[in-house]
């Protein structure tokens, strides 16, 4: 399964030099904690002193949160289960992240 990952730019000049977009190839029947390592191993996701967590959706439905290294434990926050196939959770093969509400 092929997925389109975007995400937030952390600021104007990560908007500029992107990437803001990227594709990660996963089978079908891989579970979210594993589209959740493909996404924090591939070093898409930037953050900023402020911007320090983001929060991972599929067609409005959150999945996951991912931290910035040394921020929150580190640890990612699963909103689905995590040994859950990722094909129950993607309505569409694509995956946002945006910054939570009040940053």
């Amino acid at each position: 399964m092929k997925i389109t990952v975007t995400r937030q730019a952390c600021c104007s000049q990560d908007d500029q030099l992107g990437p803001l977009e990227i594709y990660i190839d996963l089978q079908e029947e891989s579970k979210i904690w594993e589209l959740a390592r493909a996404i924090g191993e591939s070093n898409f996701l930037q953050f900023s002193g402020s911007h320090n967590i983001l929060n991972a959706f599929c067609a409005g439905k959150l999945l996951f949160s991912i931290p910035q290294i040394g921020c929150h434990k580190s640890t990612v926050a699963y909103a689905v289960g995590r040994d859950d196939p990722i094909s129950i959770h993607l309505a569409v093969p694509e995956i946002e992240f945006i910054w939570p509400k009040g940053l």
